[in-house]
C-alpha cells in the first residue's frame, strides 16, 4: 500500500482486548483472480497460476504481481482480500499469518477477521470484523479499521483498540504502542481495489458506507477537519511520519472544473445536464474530487458533484411553485455535493428526488447561502447538509427529509426565525456554528426544538438563543454546547435534559430562562445536568427543578410571582418546587438550603426571590410533582440526526 492520509491529532488509546485465537484459514478457498496470482505449494516448493476453486491450505504461499489481486473465502465465512505485489502464507503450528510484503484486508461476520500478523520484524494479534494490514518497508505494518473496531494486542500484553476510520502501525520489534490516527475513509474506499476491484461486493460493503456517512457529517459540521497531510510509513511510539503532500498529490483544479467554478448556473429543470443549464463544458466531477481554492474555510475538503460560481434554483417567474431535481442517475454514489465558490440562492421552493437512505447530499456556499422566506426544501436522503462561512439567516423555510438527518452549519452566526424540519423518526437535527445560534418561534403554540437535535457553538464563547415570541417553548430531546444558552417565552418553558448533555467551560457560564411572571406560566427544568454552567438565571410565575443537577458553587438564582420555596413537598403555586436535585454532590433536601431574598444572589448558592407581584395561578396548592410535569412535547416527528483500500487516505483533526 502506499501512503495515507492521517491527522495530526493523535490519540493513544490503550484497551481491553480479548485474547481470542487467529481466524482459522488453514484452509480457504480462491473466489476470484485479476492477473498474476501464483500458488506455491509448502510442501514441494512448486509453483503454479491460481484459479477459481483452488484451495489455499497451510503452509502454502500466495503471491500476487503489479496491478493483480485474488480473493480467498475460508469455511467460516472469511473473506481475505489478497493487494497487488503482495506475499503471504499461514503458520499451522503458531496460527499465524506471515505478511512478507503487501497488503491484505479480512473480513468475518463474526468479528474475528485478521489473526496473529507477523511481519519482518513485528507480530501482534489483530482481530476485527473489517480491517486491512500492509507490511512497511523497516519490518513492521499498518492496521486500519474500516468497521465494527480492530482490537490489538502485542506479545508483551500491550493492549490498542481501533474504531472505523482510524488506524495505527504495529512498529518493529512488536512492542511498543503507536499513535492512533484517523484517515478519510471516503478518500480509501473510493481508490480501493481491495474493497471495490472485486465482483462481488464486499459482504460489509453497507456497514463501511455507513461509517463513511458518520464521518463525513463530522468533518462537513466542522467537528473533524482534515489537514491534507500525508503519513509515511514510519512511525515511533509518540509520532508519526508526515510527507510533503504536494509531492505525492495531483492537483484536482483540472481545466474543467476551474471553468465550472468560474461561471453561474441556474437550475429550472428537473435534470443537471439540461442545456438551458449554462455548461463550460461539463459542470459534475466525481473523478477527480475537486476543491474551492483560496477559501480558508474550506482548506483541504475535497467535494464530488455539481460546480458552479453561483447556483440558482427555481428563479421567480420560471417554474411554480416546485422544481423537481431529479437525482436517480447518482444513487449510487454515496456523495452528491452542490459547490458554488460564491453564493448558493433558493429563490423558489425546491425538491430532490430518486435518492436513498444511503446518499449524503450537501450544499456548500463559498460565501453565502440565501433562502427565499416561505419556501420548501424537500430531498429524502440518508443525510441532508447545508453549509456556509459566513452569517446566515433564514426565515419561514420548511426543511423535509423523511429518510434520515438535517444538518445545518454556518461558519459564523446562524438566525433560524420560524423554520420547520420534518425529518423522520430516526432522523437527527444538527445545527452548528461557532459565535452563535438563534432560533425564533412567533406562530404561537407547540414552539420548540425537534426531538434528537444538537446544537452546537464554541463552548468557551458561543451562544444559543431560543425564542418564542407567543406561546410555549419546549426543548426536549436535545443536547446543546454553548457558553450562554437563553430560552424566552411568553408562556412556559419546558427544558428537559433526558439522554442529553447540555455543554459549557470556562467562567461566567450562563444558562438564563425567561418566562412570564404576571401571568400563571411555569418554567420547568427536569432530567438535566447543568453542572458545566456556573450561572443559572430562570424567572417564572412558577418554577418546577425536577432531577437537576447544578455545579458545586454556582449561582442559582429563581425569580417567581411569590418567592415561596418547596422542597420534595407539596407543589406550590407562584414559587420555587425543587424535587430531587442536587447542588454538586449535595443532595437538595431542605428549604434551608436555598435562600430567600428580594434580588438576584452574587456569590454562590440557591436564591429565591419574589417579584412582588402576588400572581398565583389558581391552582391547587396540594397537587402532586407529577401534574407539574407532564407536558407534551412538540408536534414535530420525532427527528434524529444521521451524519474505505487504495492505500492513500486523506487524515484530519478534531476541530474545537
Amino acid at each position: 500500500m502506499k501512503d495515507i492520509y492521517l491527522v495530526l491529532l493523535c490519540c493513544l488509546f490503550l484497551g481491553t482486548v480479548s485474547q481470542a485465537n487467529a481466524t482459522d484459514l488453514k484452509r480457504a478457498k480462491v473466489t476470484q483472480v485479476v492477473n498474476d496470482v501464483q500458488v506455491i505449494s509448502g510442501a514441494s516448493q512448486t509453483e503454479k497460476n491460481a484459479v477459481v476453486n483452488d484451495v489455499l491450505a497451510m503452509p502454502d504461499i500466495l503471491r500476487t504481481g503489479a496491478a493483480s489481486r485474488a480473493e480467498l473465502v475460508a469455511e467460516d465465512e472469511t473473506v481475505t482480500r489478497v493487494g497487488a505485489n503482495t506475499i503471504f502464507s499461514f503458520d499451522a503450528a503458531s496460527r499465524t499469518i506471515d505478511l512478507k510484503q503487501g497488503s491484505l484486508l479480512f473480513h468475518s461476520p463474526h468479528g474475528k477477521g485478521g489473526g496473529a500478523i507477523h511481519t519482518g520484524s513485528a507480530t501482534a494479534s489483530v482481530l476485527g470484523s473489517t480491517l486491512m494490514v500492509s507490511a512497511t518497508p523497516n519490518g513492521g505494518f499498518k492496521v486500519i479499521s474500516l468497521e465494527d473496531g480492530v482490537q490489538i494486542k502485542l506479545a508483551n500484553g500491550l493492549h490498542q483498540h481501533l474504531e472505523p476510520g482510524q488506524m495505527t502501525f504495529i512498529l518493529p520489534g512488536g512492542n511498543h504502542l503507536a499513535p492512533i490516527v484517523y484517515f478519510r475513509m471516503d478518500e480509501l474506499s473510493s481508490h480501493s481495489l481491495l474493497i471495490n476491484g472485486f465482483k462481488k461486493p464486499l459482504p460489509s460493503l453497507s456497514l463501511i458506507d455507513h461509517e463513511i456517512n458518520k464521518q463525513k457529517k463530522l468533518i462537513k459540521s466542522g467537528r473533524l477537519r482534515d489537514t491534507g497531510l500525508l503519513a509515511g510509513n514510519n512511525a515511533t511510539p509518540n509520532q508519526v511520519e508526515v510527507l510533503d503532500p504536494n509531492t505525492v498529490q495531483t492537483t484536482d483544479n483540472t481545466p474543467n472544473v476551474k471553468k465550472a467554478l468560474a461561471s453561474d448556473a441556474t437550475i429550472n429543470t428537473s435534470s443537471l445536464t439540461d442545456r438551458k443549464i449554462p455548461t463550460p463544458p461539463t459542470r459534475i466531477f466525481f473523478n477527480p474530487s475537486f476543491k474551492l481554492a483560496n477559501n480558508p474555510y474550506f482548506a483541504n475538503q475535497t467535494f464530488r458533484g455539481f460546480a458552479a460560481l453561483d447556483i440558482y434554483f427555481n428563479t421567480p417567474g420560471v417554474n411554480a411553485p416546485t422544481v423537481d431535481v431529479n437525482m436517480k442517475n447518482y444513487a449510487n454514489k454515496p456523495e452528491f455535493d452542490f459547490v458554488a465558490a460564491q453564493e448558493i440562492y433558493f429563490e423558489g421552493s425546491v425538491a430532490f428526488s430518486g435518492l436513498t437512505a444511503n446518499n449524503l447530499l450537501t450544499f456548500v456556499a463559498g460565501n453565502h447561502m440565501v433562502f427565499q422566506p416561505g419556501i420548501s426544501f424537500t430531498a429524502n436522503v440518508g443525510d441532508l447538509e447545508f453549509i456556509t462561512p459566513a452569517l446566515s439567516t433564514v426565515d419561514g423555510v420548511t426543511f423535509n427529509n423523511s429518510l434520515g438527518n438535517i444538518g445545518i452549519t454556518s461558519g459564523d452566526t446562524l438566525n433560524l426565525n420560524n423554520v420547520a424540519f420534518n425529518l423522520s423518526e430516526s432522523g437527527q437535527l444538527t445545527l452548528t456554528a461557532p459565535n452563535a445560534i438563534n432560533l425564533t418561534w412567533d406562530t404561537g403554540a407547540n414552539n420548540g426544538t425537534p426531538a434528537n437535535t444538537t446544537l452546537v457553538t464554541d463552548a468557551a464563547t458561543g451562544r444559543v438563543s431560543l425564542n418564542s415570541a407567543s406561546g410555549s417553548l419546549n426543548v426536549t430531546g436535545t443536547s446543546i454546547q454553548a457558553h450562554y444558552l437563553t430560552l424566552t417565552a411568553t408562556d412556559g418553558i419546558l427544558l428537559d435534559g433526558a439522554g442529553q448533555s447540555f455543554t459549557a467551560t470556562g467562567a461566567g457560564s450562563t444558562i438564563s430562562l425567561n418566562g412570564s411572571i404576571s401571568s400563571p406560566a411555569t418554567v420547568t427544568v427536569q432530567n438535566a445536568d447543568l453542572s458545566n454552567f456556573s450561572v443559572v438565571n430562570i424567572a417564572a410565575n412558577t418554577i418546577t427543578i425536577n432531577k437537576v443537577t447544578f455545579a458545586s458553587g454556582s449561582i442559582e438564582n429563581f425569580a417567581t410571582a411569590n418567592g415561596r420555596v418547596n422542597v420534595n413537598g407539596s407543589r406550590i403555586s407562584g414559587g420555587l418546587n425543587i424535587y430531587n436535585s442536587f447542588y454538586g454532590l449535595t443532595p437538595i433536601t431542605s428549604v434551608t438550603q436555598v435562600t430567600v431574598t428580594t434580588v438576584p444572589g452574587t456569590t454562590p448558592g440557591i436564591y429565591s426571590y419574589g417579584t412582588g407581584s402576588g400572581c398565583h395561578s389558581h391552582e391547587n396548592d396540594s397537587e402532586g410533582v407529577n401534574d407539574n410535569l407532564v407536558r407534551k412535547p412538540l408536534g414535530h416527528k420525532s427527528a434524529n440526526l444521521k451524519l474505505a483500500a487504495k492505500s492513500n487516505f486523506k487524515i484530519f483533526a478534531n476541530k474545537k
